[in-house]
């Protein structure tokens, strides 16, 4: 029995259309800047997500949906709702979503002359017919000019895709903060990074704002100001900045005397952007630990502490350091879900993600343990996260050998669950060739390593049944990437074992063994490399021997090519002609940077991976700072930056930083990454992620796409 109602049973003419005499829809009120007062904390008392957490998926969904349904009867001229029910319907009840969206086109043609009906039309049509969605946001604009949401929209219509238009997208983003110069609005918020030249405006008048605030809800947007205010503001004027911060500190102290766990990290994260000294901010972290010992709040202290207490090692062979790693973390874990019940991912995921690395544990004790993480991922993640879950769960279980059929049976539904959100997101008419390109390569990649997962666990079941089921999908022709090639050979290889076509899986074996791109790395003190065993099982099964495999797996020789290994890809697009300034003051630009190959890093200081690698980048960076051929620079995209430089005092860190959150530069905000760019400009390289190692290993790897990047032509 469905949750939910349907929406035509639910909504009323009043709460999903609103049809007037035409002679009337000029007088309609329409939505302001922001919701109305009452609906706003509506929203936000009743749409906690404290409060939604703790609700398992369809009590969650329908709690949200009902309350929006409420708003929208009651509160019928305002956006907000509706666009939150729009997102939750499109998300999760897609069917009912596409209900949703012709009814909003019927009521614009209803009520042509109602801007709000326009715009909610044009929202509808936006990617299914994106050029009526470009008319009827310029309708609506045109029809009531004071009314900021459509220049919104179409600030985002133009900001990429088919219809990108750089003019337009900034002419429209201005008219929309001119209206609404201090809006916090989430997707003015995103369009806003990606406009330098609007930024200083609107961090001066979100400071204006917030200086004549009092609700404690509002006064937590001081940390987004200053956010765009140390990255709107020239590094000389950031001294001043932590001075104002102290001074803004001041203020919210005494305005708010209810100090909850939430309040207290905010005015902590203050703190450190306003230069504390680290005994003061530690002198604080204790206090929030003592008064609300079991908040999310406390256990992010709590854990960080821990991470910098024990390091992971740095030797990814070493086992003995590994396993004593991996035992004193699990200890600890047990205590944290112990005394954290109010941390979603410390009661239903971490305990798992703990030991899909640890290899030592029995069956008995990893079943359970896979049982708890999918009951807590159907019970609150929902349908539309299997496809992300699901293929773990049996990937957990393929590489352990345990129960081959269930495994298989989780891949099932993965691949269901995968179809529907691709049904989902299908005929986006306002993506670009590239961005189609794109698209195709990720599920075509997905698909792969479906199909390999499927065929192992059909292997370890016995099924060749199953197996047979993938023949069209594994037996068309390979991609051109390289990057897809072994994968896809492996497949073929899989396939053929199960029917006891031997000699052609050793060749398909051999061809993935020669085309794979990743060579397999230790990792957490052990070296998994499924694919070598698995062809080297079959060669012994056939009656080859040791010194045969030895002539027939060795990798086929070859030149430059091998440098496109791992994580690293050749970039699609040319890199962007940036002019940054570091946090010392200093401008750095590519074309300034001619005749030197450049590795550019980008980081956070949250991003744990990244503060794994920095060591290792500040080692490199001291071997070549004087080199005149060589350069290293970081792209940092932390939010709120003003941690930044207290991050580099405490870790020791020189090596150059430019902030590039705001700056426009970026399209990915992935991290890590690293980029290397040839000494004519080209961007040659791309890395994403951090695979552990020595500094060593790190130098050694990244020296020699740098010299490889010099000697391209």
């Amino acid at each position: 029995m469905r949750t939910y109602l349907s929406i035509a049973t639910l909504l009323t003419a009043a709460s999903i259309g609103f049809s007037f005499p035409a002679h009337a829809q000029r007088k309609l009120p329409l939505p302001g800047c922001e919701p109305l007062p009452e609906v706003r904390k509506a929203l936000e008392d009743r749409l906690d997500p404290k409060l939604l957490d703790r609700m398992k998926f369809p009590d969650r969904v329908a709690r949200k949906r009902n309350m929006l349904e409420e708003l929208i009867a009651k509160y019928p001229r305002e956006l907000a709702p509706r666009e939150l029910l729009r997102d939750l319907l499109h998300q999760y009840v897609s069917d009912e979503y596409q209900s949703l969206r012709d009814r909003w086109v019927k009521m614009a043609q209803d009520s042509p002359d109602d801007p709000l009906a326009l715009l909610l039309a044009g929202e509808a049509l936006w990617s299914k017919n994106t050029a009526e969605s470009i008319r009827l946001f310029e309708a609506s604009k045109a029809m009531a000019p004071n009314f900021p949401w459509p220049e919104r929209e179409l600030a985002g219509v133009y900001s990429s895709g088919k219809y990108a238009d750089v003019t337009k997208a900034k002419d429209n983003l201005e008219a929309f903060f001119s209206a609404c110069p201090a809006s916090t609005d989430g997707f003015a918020q995103w369009l806003l990074n990606k406009t330098p030249s609007l930024q200083p405006n609107f961090a001066v008048a979100l400071r204006a704002r917030l200086e004549k605030e009092t609700d404690p809800k509002r006064l937590m947007d001081y940390k987004k100001l200053w956010g765009w205010e140390f990255r709107t503001r020239p590094t000389q004027e950031h001294g001043a900045l932590r001075t104002q911060i102290s001074r803004d500190l001041e203020r919210l102290e005494a305005l708010n005397a209810k100090r909850d766990a939430e309040w207290q990290a905010f005015l902590i994260n203050g703190y450190k952007q306003s230069g504390a000294s680290k005994g003061a901010i530690t002198a604080m972290e204790d206090r929030l630990i003592r008064e609300h010992p079991h908040s999310n709040e406390a256990f992010g202290i709590v854990s960080d502490r821990w991470d910098e207490s024990y390091k992971e090692p740095e030797n990814q062979n070493d086992v003995t350091a590994w396993a004593k790693y991996q035992k004193e973390y699990e200890e600890t874990l047990k205590g944290w879900i112990r005394d954290y019940p109010d941390n979603a991912y410390l009661q239903r995921h971490a305990w798992f993600d703990s030991i899909q690395d640890d290899y030592s544990i029995s069956e008995k004790d990893g079943i359970p343990a896979l049982d708890a993480f999918l009951q807590s991922v159907n019970d609150f993640d929902g349908p539309t996260w299997f496809g992300f879950y699901y293929p773990v769960a049996a990937q957990f279980l393929l590489e352990r050998g345990w129960q081959p059929t269930r495994a298989l049976e989780l891949l099932k539904q993965a691949r269901t669950s995968v179809e529907k959100v691709r049904a989902r997101d299908r005929d986006d008419d306002n993506l670009t060739d590239d961005e189609l390109k794109q698209g195709k390569d990720a599920q075509y990649q997905q698909d792969l390593r479906l199909d390999g997962l499927m065929l192992k666990a059909a292997t370890l079941a016995k099924r060749p049944d199953e197996a047979l089921k993938l023949q069209a999908s594994i037996e068309t022709p390979p991609a051109a990437e390289r990057r897809s090639q072994s994968q896809y050979w492996w497949n073929r290889a899989r396939f053929d074992a199960m029917q006891s076509r031997m000699q052609d899986a050793l060749a398909y074996y051999q061809l993935a063994l020669q085309t794979r791109t990743d060579s397999p790395k230790p990792s957490h003190g052990k070296l998994r490399d499924d694919l070598n065993d698995e062809a080297h099982a079959l060669w012994k099964a056939q009656g080859g021997t040791e010194v045969a495999w030895d002539v027939w797996s060795k990798p086929a020789s070859g030149g430059k090519d091998q440098l496109a290994d791992g994580r690293w890809e050749k970039p699609t697009r040319a890199l962007p002609l940036f002019e940054l300034t570091d946090l010392s003051g200093k401008t750095w630009r590519l074309k300034d940077l001619q005749g030197k190959a450049l590795l550019i890093n980008v980081w956070a200081t949250w991003c744990g991976p990244c503060q794994a690698e920095l060591p290792n980048l500040q080692k490199l960076y001291e071997k070549v700072k004087d080199r005149s051929d060589i350069q290293v620079l970081t792209l940092n995209i932390d939010v709120d930056l003003g941690l930044v430089m207290p991050y580099l005092k405490e870790k020791g860190y020189t090596f150059p930083v430019m902030p590039a959150y705001s700056a426009g530069v970026l399209d990915d905000f992935g991290v890590p990454q690293n980029w290397v760019v040839d000494p004519h400009g080209i961007w040659r390289w791309k890395q994403f992620g951090y695979d552990g190692g020595t500094a060593s290993d790190f130098e050694k790897n990244m020296l020699s796409r740098l010299e490889a990047a010099k000697a391209e032509q």
